[in-house]
């Protein structure tokens, strides 16, 4: 439930206002002056996340309406996994939380970490690749998933060096001690 204030010109008494979407419903309507009206607007689970048309109609007819938007609620971020990667390697990567929806965007801290091929999988699950480049800086990087409702709490993804590799050893035999 949002408490609303809608602002126009020749608000009377008695008037009603009308939202274009049924799972949106208006309760509380209160004609405050000729030019503002307090309501409270009940979103549904549900409710098509888009923009919906609110009109008020007094005595003298129905007004010409004005946007309210519905939007989903903010997402959380729970977990990732992996929840760290080598530098210099592309981590194909999950992340966990609630309230995902399509256009959501992941960022990361970390300059050295690209996000590509973001898949919302579900309203509980994204995909995405991490590609690390070769000079990433060895540490923590906070993630977070943004959408039209707001920006998650951050979780944490850890990006570590390649392991070493060994090519040579000089010289290559000793003899046994005796």
């Amino acid at each position: 439930t949002v408490p609303v204030t809608l602002t126009g010109f020749n608000f009377q008494a008695g008037a009603t206002v009308n939202v274009s979407n049924p799972f949106v419903t208006v309760s509380g309507a209160s004609v405050v002056s000729a030019t503002q009206i307090t309501a409270l607007f009940t979103i549904a689970l549900g409710s098509p996340l888009a923009p919906v048309t609110v009109t008020v109609t007094t005595a003298s007819g129905t007004g010409s309406g004005a946007t309210f938007n519905v939007v989903p609620p903010p997402p959380t971020l729970t977990s990732i996994t992996p929840a760290s990667g080598i530098q210099n390697t592309a981590v194909p990567v999950t992340l966990t939380g609630t309230n995902f929806v399509p256009g959501a965007t992941v960022s990361v801290s970390n300059s050295g970490i690209a996000v590509s091929n973001l898949t919302v999988v579900s309203a509980t699950q994204i995909t995405a690749t991490f590609s690390i480049a070769f000079n990433a800086a060895l540490s923590p990087a906070t993630v977070s998933v943004s959408t039209s409702g707001g920006t998650s709490g951050n979780v944490t993804f850890t990006v570590t060096p390649p392991a070493p590799t060994l090519t040579s050893i000089s010289p290559t035999s000793s003899l046994q001690a005796t």
